[in-house]
């Protein structure tokens, strides 16, 4: 029990801010429950590697279930581009990119410092939205090598 008002005050405060303030880039998305159908994300990566390609949604691999969301576009490990974007339920939102063993994974965790900025739209058959990551740490597991890369994403997704 608080014996002094101005710290039971302050300790409101702090509180409140820590269950409503969003992640440094905007509010954390709400989806519901969803199949996606149609669409793509222009990536560009520019650093170590250099990638600059519109990638097709994976729909079998893409979906929402109210709680997480994972929108994959292309082939995961494959030799084309693809990107993973994800919807934790814990609020965390993360930005996967690679092409054949080559890899870079950034993020937004609420609490921490943002590795990426952006925002998402959620619209009743659309998701759409953008993200940069600046300075990502990548790896390439064909060489043993690694890097650093910025990534730009502007993806939307059907339903």
């Amino acid at each position: 029990m608080c014996r002094i008002s101005r710290l039971c005050s302050m300790v409101a405060s702090v509180l409140v801010l820590a269950l409503f303030t969003s992640p440094a880039t905007g509010q954390f998305p709400i989806i519901s429950a969803r199949q996606y159908t149609a669409g793509s994300v222009k990536l560009t990566v520019r650093g170590s590697v250099q990638i600059d390609q519109e990638v097709p949604i994976n729909v079998p691999a893409s979906y929402s279930d109210g709680e997480v969301t994972w929108l994959q576009f292309g082939v995961s490990g494959s030799a084309e581009p693809n990107v993973l974007i994800t919807y934790g339920e814990t609020k965390e939102i993360g930005v996967t990119i690679g092409k054949e063993k080559f890899v870079a994974t950034g993020g937004i965790v609420p609490g921490e410092p943002s590795q990426c900025t952006g925002k998402t739209d959620v619209a009743k058959a659309l998701v759409s939205g953008h993200y940069s990551c600046k300075g990502i740490a990548s790896h390439d597991g064909a060489t043993g090598a690694m890097g650093k890369v910025d990534i730009e994403v502007h993806f939307s997704a059907k339903t």
